[in-house]
Order: C-alpha cells, then sequence, then structure tokens
C-alpha cells in the first residue's frame, strides 16, 4: 500500500479581478511567500513532490510527519501577506486546503489529489470565503484554510501543534461532485463559532415614508399601586407611602403602545384626535 502523504493546494482570492500589470507577477508572488514560510517553520524546499502549477497556485504532496508543519506553515503565511498587503501589490490572499490520504510514488491523477482539489473548489467553502472576504477589513483577511477530516483526526489526534490548534476550526460538510464529507474550516481573524451561524436576515426597507397622522405630542398618564417596583421614565413623581410605591410616569413624544409584566391600577392613555 503507497505511503500516506499530506497533500497542499493553494489557490489565490479574486486573482482575476487583478490589474493587467500586476497579473502576471502572482504565480511567483505566492510561491515566494510560501517559500519564505516554509523556511520559518522548517520545511526544506526539496521534502515535497508531485508539485503542479496551477495558474495561480499549486498542489504538492509532503511526507505524512510533516502534517503538523504544513499546518504552522499557513499562520507563517497570514503573517507574511499582512506585511506584503500593507506594502506592495498586488494584495494576495490565499485559500488553502489540506488532505491526507496514501499516495503511490509515481506522478499521476490519484484519489487524494482530487480530494484534496474537490475541498478547495467546493462551493460551500467558496460562499464562505466570499463572505467572510466582504465582512472583514482588507487588512486582516489573508488566508481561508480548509481541513479534510483525516486530516483534521491525525494532526489534532496529539498534541503536535502550537500556532494553529483545533479550537481554531469550524465543522463544514462539503459535497463537491463525488466527494461528500465532513471538513473543517479556519478563517484568518474570524471566530471558528461564527462559521457556522446561520446569516443573519436583514429587516426589510420601508417602500416610503409612513403617512402617521397622529400628534406629535400627546402624552401617557399611568398610576397605580406598585410593590417595590422600580420605574424609570421621563418626568416620573414617585411618592412612597407605606407598603407601597405610588408612581405617575410621563412619557413625552409619540408613543403607540405599551408594554408591561402586570398593572394593578388604571392606565389612562389619552391622544388628541387627528385634525
Amino acid at each position: 500500500m503507497p505511503e500516506h502523504c499530506a497533500l497542499l493546494t493553494v489557490d489565490t482570492i479574486e486573482s482575476g479581478g487583478t490589474r493587467p500589470e500586476h497579473l502576471g507577477t502572482i504565480p511567483h508572488l505566492v510561491e515566494t511567500i510560501v517559500a519564505e514560510a516554509s523556511r520559518e517553520v522548517g520545511l526544506a524546499e526539496d521534502v515535497h513532490r508531485n508539485g503542479q502549477f496551477g495558474g495561480d497556485g499549486f498542489l504538492r504532496a509532503y511526507p505524512s510527519q510533516y502534517l503538523p508543519a504544513l499546518i504552522h506553515l499557513v499562520a507563517s503565511i497570514d503573517a507574511l501577506l499582512i506585511g506584503h498587503n500593507l506594502s506592495a501589490k498586488p494584495e494576495i490572499r490565499l485559500r488553502i486546503a489540506l488532505h491526507l490520504g496514501p499516495l503511490p510514488a509515481e506522478f499521476g491523477l490519484y484519489r487524494p489529489n482530487i480530494d484534496v482539489c474537490r475541498l478547495l473548489e467546493a462551493d460551500e467553502f467558496h460562499a464562505l470565503v466570499k463572505h467572510w472576504r466582504s465582512s472583514l477589513p482588507a487588512d486582516r483577511f489573508t488566508t481561508a484554510l480548509i481541513l479534510s477530516d483525516d486530516a483534521h483526526r491525525a494532526v489534532f489526534g496529539g498534541d503536535y501543534t502550537r500556532a494553529i490548534t483545533r479550537h481554531d476550526f469550524g465543522p463544514m460538510n462539503i459535497k463537491h461532485k463525488e466527494f461528500d464529507q465532513k471538513a473543517w474550516v479556519r478563517i484568518a481573524g474570524v471566530n471558528p463559532a461564527q462559521l457556522t451561524e446561520p446569516p443573519r436576515e436583514t429587516p426589510p426597507n420601508s417602500s416610503g415614508p409612513v403617512d402617521d397622522k397622529r400628534s406629535a405630542g400627546h402624552s401617557i398618564s399611568n398610576s397605580g399601586g406598585n410593590q417595590g417596583i422600580q420605574i424609570a421614565g421621563d418626568r416620573n413623581h414617585v411618592e412612597r407611602q407605606p407598603r407601597q410605591v405610588h408612581v405617575t410616569n410621563y412619557t413625552g413624544e409619540n408613543n403607540y403602545g405599551i408594554s408591561a409584566g402586570q398593572i394593578n391600577g388604571s392606565v389612562n392613555y389619552n391622544t388628541p384626535e387627528s385634525r
């Protein structure tokens, strides 16, 4: 049986929108940043194999023992991209996928190669990246990492990482073509709990101005007994008597409703009629 390998694939986010004069520099920039990050985490240049040029990214295979180092590699890439994007063009942001599987030594197309690409290209992952790309400040968004469940269980089954831990990932179900598995996602700068939150619904905007003919100065006068209840309001008068408090509340401006847990006494809601 072939030895297990850690497969790393990298793709540049929104490279198609790069200005034409910068487009040709992207592959070199990505290679340079990844090479520098690799040196920082102790990954030698000749340790990987199955390198494939992908236009604005690449696919590489490493011996499985380097999987923790590849997790640390992403943290180093984050720091390098922050520095690069603050001082140079074009700005670079990366989608990264990591997988673990048996890979023959001979160069070719194998299931692990396909699976790591399915992770990277999954619609669910693309949608999440697009959402946070538009939500985060530009200087905070650097990388989006998706980890297969096999790789996640292998690297976090022991105490192998420091810069990035299991707590930085949120679960995601990926179904892309024939690939249908659980995966784990980390987006730099995003709380992992937010990765699985449903999108918040935005209240519908009013289609036009409201025609409100009620006068803008009516008031509400409340009176009644309140046992130990503190009442807050505008121009309130509080008079303490034995075992109870008498309160008169006044609230100006427009008031169209009253909310209370329990009222003992009377409530007068007097509104002048519209003219």
